[in-house]
């Protein structure tokens, strides 16, 4: 199809504004899916469905070709001729207009996966900037309109779930205008009821550009993969230059990997295969590559005999959090080791390396972009691979002496140069509570920098330092401004800091997974706290069990679990044998998470517990 008829555009705004909804609306207006297919069907995964957000890009081909006149946006002649992909002929004569090409892709919104966002707004030329009427602008909405006006993308301002009895349009409106739209320029619309939804895909066909080529040799971005188990690598891209075909060799500018292309094709959302794609157009390549390693995100491809240059990507993914990943049956490292690799060639963000440790023995340190990015890999891990997984007490980046480290072992208490990462933290939130969240950024050591009125919002600006921003600090927000306030970040710069090792010993013996970098200010409160959590979530064994925190050769907090035998079948009398077994094998499902440390089990929720304090 000519360029003049695509259309590549991104889904993106602030978690829950409904990004996806109004994505299944415009599929249906395409004709793509029926109205009775369950909601969000862009969200596949089962932990999207669960925790109610995308979490993975998705990249749909639609075709759009509807009759002029029955588009409720142009009710009139004079209405449509203001659009210049129809025009005044159609207008008049209403017939069907020309058929376009939407390549769609929907992102996610939580601040852990802006990096999704940041690999879609590289391969398209508009974005579709989506905003809840009953919210209004967000730390997420800046920061994605942000992303979308650096890379020099066209922007169409939504304001979505007008239906709502909550709904505050105009002030809406005004926030958005803030941001230099005009109010032509912003559409009103409910994705759940279908309301004015045609009006946003003829602006996206009025509005954005047709797609441009950069290479007049076949180049391709990739911007997503995944691995099949019995074809290869796919390779989600777009084309920026001339066309691939099926039965080509193509290479990658990054690795120098060669492949032959076994299939072409698009979802609809259903795979369509076809013989080639051309420039412009976004879709998936089938190779023959089985190392997944050959395959990165942010490469491009190219024709090995005519190559082209490197095409302009987008930073790579920077880990902000470190944890390390081990599993409750030393047998299983390999097992985790494959389940890793297939997760890092649909997550690019992800970063690992192999460590051993004395309490723990062999795992694998990983690299994050929040709690969440990690707990959600924890459970793909668990659930699509089938490892069962001891996650470590989580970390940041310090710079000790000049040298940045992130494992509590590496730190030395002799140090004379010690630096904590700081980030610059974006806060929404209603005028009104203002004087809590100043002093939950006191209480974590931050300060305010700047304060702005954005309608009948507050965008408040602050300086706080990596650590305390990680644990505990988006809960404690939404508890300090009913549930209202929203938050981005970005990492700045190192300050120094005065930091301890916080040491754990459960029945004397170190939890090295346990360890903790902390102020020193706050080493004595942490230390208490987390001695309480670990006697709750440690389970009652035959010995009564002490937990001790230790910074250096001094105790300052100690707990005792006392000692309990329990005998899950005690409560049986006569019967069948049977009901005794499923008992037991109950109880060894119970401990198949526990990892023995001494004499004593410890399980998953022990090693959670830092998260709550």
């Amino acid at each position: 199809m000519p360029n003049n008829q695509i259309r590549n555009f991104a889904m993106c705004g602030h978690i829950d504004h409904g990004k996806s909804t109004l994505a299944d609306r415009i599929m249906e207006l395409c004709g793509a899916v029926e109205k009775q297919h369950a909601p969000q069907l862009l969200d596949s995964l089962e932990l999207e469905r669960e925790h109610g957000i995308t979490i993975k890009l998705k990249a749909i081909r639609l075709v759009y070709s509807s009759p002029f006149g029955k588009l409720r946006v142009m009710p009139s002649e004079v209405e449509a001729s203001q659009f210049t992909v129809y025009g005044k002929k159609n207008a008049a004569n209403r017939q069907p207009v020309e058929t376009f090409i939407l390549n769609l892709i929907d992102t996610p919104g939580h601040v852990d996966f802006s990096y999704e966002v940041s690999r879609s707004l590289a391969s398209v030329e508009g974005a579709v900037l989506i905003v809840d009427a009953t919210q209004g602008v967000q730390a997420q909405t800046l920061a994605n309109f942000n992303l979308a006006l650096e890379a020099g993308l066209t922007i169409i301002p939504v304001i979505n779930k007008i239906d709502l009895p909550q709904a505050d349009i105009e002030k809406t409106a005004s926030e958005i205008k803030q941001l230099g739209f005009t109010d032509a320029e912003i559409l009103k619309v409910s994705a759940k009821t279908g309301e004015n939804v045609e009006a946003v895909i003829v602006a996206i066909v009025d509005r954005i550009s047709e797609p441009k080529a950069k290479s007049e040799r076949g180049a391709a971005l990739i911007f997503d993969s995944s691995l099949d188990p019995y074809k290869g690598v796919v390779a989600t891209i777009r084309l920026f230059g001339a066309r691939i075909k099926v039965g080509q060799e193509i290479s990658t500018v990054a690795t120098g990997a060669r492949a032959e292309v076994l299939q072409i094709g698009y979802l609809t959302p259903r795979p369509k295969y076809v013989d080639e794609i051309s420039s412009g157009e976004v879709g998936f390549i089938v190779t023959n590559l089985k190392d997944i390693s050959k395959v990165k995100v942010g490469d491009t491809i190219t024709d090995p005999k005519n190559p082209a240059i490197a095409l302009a990507g987008y930073q790579e993914a920077k880990p902000v959090v470190f944890l390390s990943f081990y599993p409750t049956d030393t047998k299983d490292l390999p097992k985790l080791k494959d389940a890793l690799e297939k997760l890092k060639l649909n997550d690019s963000s992800l970063s690992f390396t192999i460590e051993t440790s004395t309490s723990l023995g062999q795992g694998f340190r990983l690299g994050f972009l929040g709690l969440l990015h990690a707990q959600i890999t924890q459970e793909r891990l668990e659930r699509e691979y089938d490892v069962d997984i001891i996650a470590t007490s989580p970390s940041v980046n310090f710079m000790v002496d000049g040298k940045l480290i992130n494992k509590p072992r590496e730190f030395d208490s002799a140090a004379k140069d010690v630096k904590e990462p700081y980030a610059k933290v974006t806060i929404f939130a209603p005028e009104k509570y203002y004087g809590p969240i100043s002093n939950l950024i006191h209480d974590k050591r931050g300060e305010v920098t700047n304060i702005e009125n954005f309608g009948k919002l507050q965008k408040i600006e602050s300086s706080i330092p990596l650590l305390e921003l990680l644990i505990g600090f988006y809960d404690q927000l939404k508890s300090a401004t009913s549930g209202y306030g929203s938050l981005d970040f970005e990492v700045t710069d190192y300050k120094n800091a005065d930091l301890v090792k916080l040491d754990i010993f459960v029945n004397h013996q170190p939890v090295e997974g346990l360890a903790q970098i902390v102020p020193k200010v706050k080493a004595e409160t942490i230390g208490r706290k987390l001695a309480e959590k670990l006697k709750d979530a440690i389970p009652r064994q035959q010995i009564a069990i002490p937990i001790q925190a230790a910074i250096g050769g001094k105790i300052i907090a100690r707990e005792t679990i006392a000692s309990f035998r329990k005998d899950v079948t005690q409560k049986l009398y006569g019967g069948d044998v049977t009901r005794k077994m499923k008992l037991l094998e109950k109880q060894k499902k119970g401990k198949k998470r526990m990892r023995r440390f001494g004499q004593v089990d410890i399980p998953q929720d022990a090693f959670l517990a830092v998260l709550k304090i």
